[in-house]
């Protein structure tokens, strides 16, 4: 009897042990069917987050006015938008071939090798001759996938109109500077002709002919300084260089402002060493940057200041130029337009002194023009700096 009782109450033990795996067996099946819900919901959203988020880039990429090239790690072509086949043309399908086949043009091949090759950002004004010559500013950005280069993405930006209207400008400022010329030259000559003849002109007479003759010189050196700005900016500007020993280049330059200077009891100091390297520059191009920068010192310098021409640097393969006053200096807002033409701090005093706004634009222009670089640096109360780059020879 008490054997039977022991089975079963083993064989009870047994079947609820049964129900009890299959309890749990059923309520994990269920919560897995839960998971499985909740897992099939969320790929689910994610799945439509992604489409709406691809349909709005896609709607974003298709309605930008600026062409977009996108190209893989080898500059095959993986994507472009609307606006690109417009602009060049495209019509068939490209992905797939290269970007220098479809867009036949060496230096954007270049700039998108560049990209890949270093894993930087470039951007480059490039000129297009297919289907119509035009002028595009185009940024290249390298894409990422796993901090690894996957790709370029290049964006284009249409400057030929704006190019076009800036060739106007420089024409019809070549033009009218070329037809005003004459007769400045007239009133000019004429007026210092009669002031020559002092016994004839005296009184308010001899002071409106000082006026005339005073006004038309500011008109005639600023029909000059137009016309150089026209042809440099034309890019027909050409360079003569030559080898040029700057001490002596700078000394002989300042005996032409010896006058000026004294007259304000300003102090001019070349302190470029006289064992200072020669550096390669166009003489007569390296006299109107001095002579620009020397020239706008001793105007905005106040009587007794100091003026210094320095060199403090002549690491090849460049050589540092400064020209340094203590005047009033140059505002920090003024400071990223000063190089800008027609540009003047302050209006009412560069009116006083003859000033146009022309030559810190004429200088940036010349320095570039020598693969150089200008800079300013200045403090309100305590001077400015004006430091430009040249090659060394």
């Amino acid at each position: 009897m008490s054997f039977a009782l022991i089975l079963l109450f083993l064989v009870l033990v047994l079947l609820g042990a049964t129900f009890f795996f299959i309890q749990r067996e059923r309520r994990s099946r269920r919560h897995s069917e839960r998971e499985a819900r909740r897992l099939n919901e969320r790929l689910k959203t994610a799945f439509e987050n992604l489409e709406e988020e691809r349909a709005r880039l896609e709607t974003t990429f298709s309605g930008m006015s600026e062409g977009v090239l996108v190209t893989d790690g080898r500059g095959d072509i993986l994507h472009l938008n609307q606006a690109f086949r417009g602009m060049f043309g495209v019509k068939e399908k490209p992905e797939g071939r290269s970007a220098l086949e479809v867009l036949a043009s060496v230096s954007c091949d270049d700039a998108i090798r560049e990209v890949i090759q270093k894993g930087i950002a470039v951007e480059r004004e490039i000129t297009f001759e297919k289907p119509r010559r035009r002028v595009f500013k185009v940024h290249f950005s390298p894409m990422r996938r796993e901090g690894k280069l996957s790709g370029v993405v290049s964006v284009f930006h249409d400057l030929t109109e704006i190019r076009k209207l800036e060739e106007v400008r420089r024409d019809f400022i070549a033009n009218l500077s070329h037809e005003l010329k004459t007769p400045l030259t007239a009133i000019r000559g004429f007026s210092e002709t009669l002031l020559e003849e002092g016994n004839e002109n005296t009184g308010p007479a001899r002071k409106h002919l000082e006026v005339i003759f005073r006004h038309a010189t500011d008109l005639n050196h600023l029909m000059e300084n137009l016309l150089n700005l026209s042809k440099i900016e034309s890019g027909k500007e050409e360079l003569l260089s030559d080898g040029i020993s700057l001490k002596p280049f700078v000394d002989r330059l300042l005996e032409r402002f010896s006058v000026q200077a004294k007259v304000k009891g300003l102090s001019i100091h070349n302190e470029i060493p006289e064992a200072a390297p020669s550096l390669c520059a166009d003489p007569t191009k390296l006299n109107q940057i001095l002579s620009n920068l020397i020239d706008n010192a001793i105007k905005y310098t106040p009587e007794q200041g100091k003026i210094w021409i320095r060199a403090p640097s002549s690491k090849p393969p460049e050589y540092t130029i400064e020209v340094a006053d203590n005047g009033p200096g140059i505002p920090k807002e003024d400071q990223q337009r000063i190089f800008e033409r027609f540009y003047r701090v302050d209006r009412a005093r560069s009116r006083d002194t003859g000033g146009a706004g022309l030559g810190l634009a004429i200088v940036k222009h010349l320095v570039e023009l020598h693969g150089g670089r200008i800079a300013v640096e200045s403090e309100p109360g305590r001077g400015t700096r004006f430091i430009f780059s040249l090659p060394q020879l």
